[in-house]
């Protein structure tokens, strides 16, 4: 997609010029760099449309800063997110808007850079037989076997596991007590979520630190990709920076999560 398509797109899907204006400004710099790119059958200006919508129908939300909402959009798209499938949603934190993924939404940034060929998470249950090993300085899942009765049992830890493009396999292995440390350290109050979705909410927290390590390690000189991971880790640490917000809307937070969730464990099913 060429500079003119994108204005376009941006263009046509924003009303509000001054949003519009700074997320081309955005893109502009990117593209002059050599570092967007779209996946492939992602329509961008659709994508920024019911993005758009999504935001100036929330009434907390379309109070944001246009800066912060220009920048948000503008994180989605580079990130190839898609709104209308939950990969992603938004968050007003005081007057600023910030761009939060589901595990669907990491999931799909990790698939879409082609650092892994497939990325999944399982819940560890209270009586499941689980083995793990360290095998070549790496943690790696030996046994995990299951009952249908251990589904409701005491969520003991998780782990997430990617197929990288080689074949190889790399692991995330957290205990409970782990997984309870790095929900005590996000800026979002979701206590109410995380015991109405433990198990979405543990593989959410697996994925996102096997992708970041991932993300983190690889060695790329792909532009578009770089560009990817540096977004990630930005709204990355947007989630789980440590300041205090001022005036942040909890109910916000709290039905935005639920949404999402909702619809992930509606989607698990089918």
């Amino acid at each position: 997609m060429n500079e003119t398509t994108i204005k376009n797109e941006v263009a046509t899907a924003i009303s509000n010029s001054t949003i519009a204006d700074k997320i081309l400004d955005n893109f502009n710099k990117l593209v002059l760099q050599n570092q967007i790119k779209f996946p492939e059958n992602y329509n961008v200006g659709n994508q920024l449309k019911l993005a758009y919508l999504n935001i100036i129908q929330k009434p907390d939300l379309k109070l944001c800063t246009a800066n912060s909402i220009g920048q948000a959009l503008t994180e989605m798209a580079l990130q190839g997110l898609e709104i209308d499938h939950n990969q992603c949603y938004f968050i007003k934190f005081g007057n600023e808007l910030k761009l939060f993924r589901s595990y669907f939404g990491d999931m799909a940034v990790a698939l879409r850079t082609g650092l892994v060929k497939d990325i999944k998470a399982v819940v560890i249950h209270k009586d499941d037989e689980f083995e793990m090993d360290v095998i070549n300085d790496e943690e790696v899942v030996t046994k995990h076997k299951t009952r249908f009765e251990n589904k409701d049992k005491e969520i003991i830890g998780a782990y997430a596991v990617a197929t990288l493009p080689d074949g190889n396999k790399r692991y995330c292995i957290m205990t409970k007590a782990e997984i309870n440390k790095n929900w005590s350290k996000s800026k979002m109050k979701e206590n109410s979520v995380q015991a109405d979705f433990p198990q979405e909410m543990a593989k959410r927290t697996v994925i996102r630190r096997l992708v970041k390590t991932l993300f983190n390690s690889a060695n790329t000189k792909d532009n578009y990709v770089s560009s990817v991971i540096s977004s990630y880790n930005r709204t990355t640490e947007d989630e789980y920076d440590n300041s205090i917000v001022e005036n942040t809307e909890e109910t916000t937070v709290s039905n935005s999560l639920d949404e999402v969730l909702e619809e992930e464990n509606t989607k698990e099913l089918q």
